[in-house]
């Protein structure tokens, strides 16, 4: 039996919680196409397959490791020996080095590296107009995970 608070509104069935609390599944579309005569359209474009050479998955053997490193919060030092790789040999990849200054920046950890990946991150953002607002971006979001709210909101949230 459904019921609904003055205060805010919130419609609950039974002992399961709000309605609309958790989605089990998302259509997107009519449940009866028929009755709306609906067509199933098919996108003219294909979805775009990298392949996966020795190259690139050297490249994500770096970012795996950087994740390791994120999540398990060991291994800080190995951070200037994988940016020093990545820049040896995927020298057009700038999201990696931003993960890593993301890191440095979060832990207070090798304020000298942390330095050069911005000045790389920086040079690169001046060198190639399309980077520009994503590295610029990825700045703003570093210093927004040190604002106070997000804290607060990152320690309240359930693990």
């Amino acid at each position: 039996m459904a019921r609904t608070t003055d205060r805010r509104r919130i419609a609950w069935l039974g002992n399961r919680g709000p309605v609309g609390a958790r989605v089990g599944s998302v259509f997107n579309g009519a449940a009866d196409k028929d009755a709306y005569n609906q067509v199933a359209l098919v996108p003219k474009e294909r979805t775009i397959k990298v392949p996966s050479d020795a190259k690139r998955k050297k490249l994500e053997s770096l970012y795996a490791q950087v994740r390791q490193i994120r999540e398990t919060k060991k291994g800080y030092e190995r951070l200037g020996e994988i940016w020093e790789t990545q820049q040896a040999e995927h020298p057009g990849d700038w999201l990696l080095s931003m993960e890593i200054f993301e890191i440095l920046d979060t832990t207070n950890q090798q304020p000298e590296l942390k330095a050069r990946i911005e000045k790389f991150l920086n040079n690169k953002k001046a060198q190639t107009k399309d980077l520009t607002t994503l590295i610029g971006w990825g700045f703003r979001l570093v210093e927004y995970h040190k604002k106070p709210e997000y804290q607060a909101a990152l320690q309240a949230s359930p693990k």
